[in-house]
């Protein structure tokens, strides 16, 4: 509906993966009106992405950074949006990983023992369905993991906020934005805050594009192996998810070469080489896909105001553990929208303080 230039709403959310269909999700929560835009385009990671949440991570078997409460706040989050919008996308799963060194072996046995990992390292490992299935190596079983179909979650809420009239299927256009110390104007609207929200296409942001952003880009597959039936993720180099029935998920490869959304041939066949490696099942491949990470050196979200147009806000920078950080930190950004509660430093963009002094040229 065509609306005149005095049309006031709080909050214009400009992408819908993971980031802005979460900070969507607390502002309708909690009663705050806002529109969100996006406009699908390739190289989108949350809609291809197996939403692992890992609480041991790395070679050195480190605890995920905030693990505990971020967890719980996921579980919670997820399963409230589960029953709103009537759909089931999220699954407690334990990992089974590989300890094919005698090194990881011996750092599983050594992490085991933290009063802090207790809970995570399982004493005896059980194979289950993997059992004969999967190389003679020694395996470790992780609890307290879980994961979230991403895809699936952003999908059906897209349907949500469509059907609410919220959610428009265009391309922003910053020629036509206009700021003002108070307002942004943008088609028809003054919004207290527009919230950028667009994951590796943040990079090209006019307004944010001094932030360090790094783009790394993933590629994976979608298989079939009929009557597996698997109720446990495997780490062995790469990740075997299972998604229900007969599909899995395979992945990711990481490059930090991102010319090209497309996907490839080279990494196709390593992909095909890694699973054959990870398990001895008959497999069919029915999809390739690839997506752009937006990642920071410091491995921490960015949110914030920016620090010139202080009507324009950033969500991004979720990385490879969107599913895990991504609840916590779009509950927290709303609080901080609505001036309930201040950033984490961690997380605050000013903790770039380099672009403090920018002025966009426009």
């Amino acid at each position: 509906m065509k609306t005149n230039d005095q049309t006031t709403l709080p909050f214009l959310i400009v992408g819908q993966g993971i980031a802005g269909t979460l900070l969507a999700y607390f502002l309708l929560k909690h009663n705050h009106p806002f529109k969100i835009i996006d406009h699908p385009l390739p190289g989108a990671t949350s809609k291809i992405a197996a939403g692992i949440i890992n609480p041991i991570t790395g070679r050195r078997m480190v605890k995920s950074w905030r693990f505990d409460e971020l967890s719980q706040f996921a579980r919670q989050t997820y399963q409230e949006i589960e029953a709103l919008l009537q759909s089931s996308f999220y699954r407690e799963m334990n990992i089974l990983r590989a300890l094919p060194t005698t090194f990881e072996q011996n750092e599983w046995d050594r992490r085991s023992d933290f009063p802090e990992n207790k809970s995570f390292f399982r004493d005896q490992t059980e194979m289950g369905v993997y059992e004969g299935k999967v190389p003679p190596l020694a395996y470790g079983e992780l609890k307290g993991a879980s994961k979230a179909d991403l895809p699936r979650l952003i999908q059906s809420f897209r349907n949500y906020l469509s059907q609410k009239g919220l959610f428009t299927e265009t391309v922003f256009d910053f020629a036509g934005l206009k700021t003002t110390p108070l307002s942004a104007h943008y088609d028809g609207y003054h919004y207290q805050k527009i919230i950028f929200c667009e994951g590796h296409r943040g990079k090209g942001n006019p307004f944010f594009k001094y932030l360090p952003f790094s783009l790394s880009k993933g590629e994976l597959l979608l298989v079939k192996i009929p009557g597996f039936q698997a109720n446990k993720m495997l780490k062995n180099k790469i990740y075997l998810v299972p998604l229900g029935g007969d599909n899995y998920w395979v992945g990711s490869t990481n490059s930090f070469e991102c010319s090209a959304v497309e996907p490839t041939k080279d990494q196709k066949t390593l992909l095909i080489d890694s699973l054959q490696k990870a398990i001895n099942l008959p497999f069919e491949v029915v999809d390739h896909q690839a997506g752009i990470r937006p990642t920071i050196a410091d491995k921490r979200p960015l949110l914030g105001i920016h620090p010139v147009y202080t009507t324009l806000a950033i969500f991004n920078g979720l990385g490879t553990k969107g599913a895990s950080l991504g609840p916590y930190f779009a509950h927290q950004m709303m609080k901080f929208l609505l001036g309930k509660e201040p950033l984490d430093p961690a997380v605050d963009i000013a903790r770039f303080p380099d672009g403090a002094e920018l002025i966009v040229n426009r």
